[in-house]
């Protein structure tokens, strides 16, 4: 499969564009989470390869020994499993990681007529009965953390464990943007790796369609399902979200029986990428409790 590539130049003047609006006109260095850090850049892969569910073929790749506990990370909206770089460094040495870039998204194709949430938690197991995994821990950013809701209400004999950073029940969950700078970057930046990674990059337009369709229908997510989830549960919400609300995340864990609520303090909604090494112990300690 050929992928469009773009120069590493023309890639680099926006983002560093991006790092100077966040940053301040005066240069002065700003809090964690109003910056926007790069994305990082994937370490090299155990095994990898493409998926093909039909109407879509999915990118995946696994990265640590396959003999280990696995973990399935899924990432968030319009983004790719890039940005799950600095998690996949920490925890390949102790763990199976596996990523897929969703429909659509990152390096992955979609040509159906829709997205959904529930959609993509299919192609997750595919991709796991594909790997010859019969279970595995899964940690959810955003979009990802509502796929992981729907693996553990679909599939509960598959997931051991759910970790769900900034998810939503519901639209209602969102809240208007208090950083729409940082969105703005996000979308601009998401845009042009999409043109650079994704093997049908005129596509985006259609893509950016549908995925804006889903995220003002879904999830639909309720109370008693939450109360059906089976599996080790935390719920993470960052104290400075731009687009959850805290009392979404709240109510979220309170209705999933034993869940745990860990409030990330001093970062937002990428936090993942503001402080990447406080992210990575929390995943960590989770992942580590029986």
């Amino acid at each position: 499969m050929q992928f469009a590539r773009a120069s590493q130049a023309a890639l680099a003047a926006p983002l560093l564009a991006a790092t100077l609006i966040l940053s301040g006109a005066n240069g002065e260095a700003q809090p964690q989470w109003l910056s926007l850090p790069p994305t990082p850049s994937l370490p090299a892969q155990s095994s990898g390869g493409h998926l093909d569910r039909g109407d879509a073929v999915l990118w995946y790749a696994t990265f640590g020994d396959e003999t280990k506990p696995a973990v399935l990370l899924l990432h968030g909206g319009g983004g790719s499993s890039d940005y799950w770089a600095h998690l996949i460094h920490d925890l390949q040495r102790d763990h199976r990681v596996i990523v897929f870039d969703c429909r659509g998204q990152g390096r992955s194709t979609h040509e159906g007529a829709a997205l959904s949430y529930a959609q993509m938690a299919d192609d997750a197991v595919a991709l796991l009965d594909h790997l010859r995994v019969s279970q595995t821990a899964v940690v959810g950013w955003s979009d990802g953390a509502n796929i992981g809701f729907y693996l553990a209400l679909k599939y509960p004999g598959r997931i051991n464990a759910l970790m769900a950073f900034a998810g939503n029940a519901t639209p209602t969950g969102y809240q208007p943007s208090t950083n729409s700078a940082i969105m703005a970057a996000y979308a601009r930046r998401t845009n042009m790796e999409y043109r650079s990674l994704s093997p049908h990059p005129e596509r985006r337009d259609a893509v950016t369609r549908l995925l804006g369709q889903m995220w003002k229908t879904q999830p639909t997510l309720t109370k008693k399902q939450f109360a059906g989830i089976k599996a080790r549960t935390l719920l993470l919400h960052a104290e400075h979200d731009e687009i959850i609300r805290l009392s979404h995340s709240r109510e979220i864990a309170g209705n999933i029986p034993n869940a745990d609520f860990v409030l990330l303090r001093g970062v937002s909604h990428f936090a993942l990428l503001q402080d990447p090494e406080s992210f990575n112990q929390a995943v960590r300690a989770f992942l580590a409790r029986p």
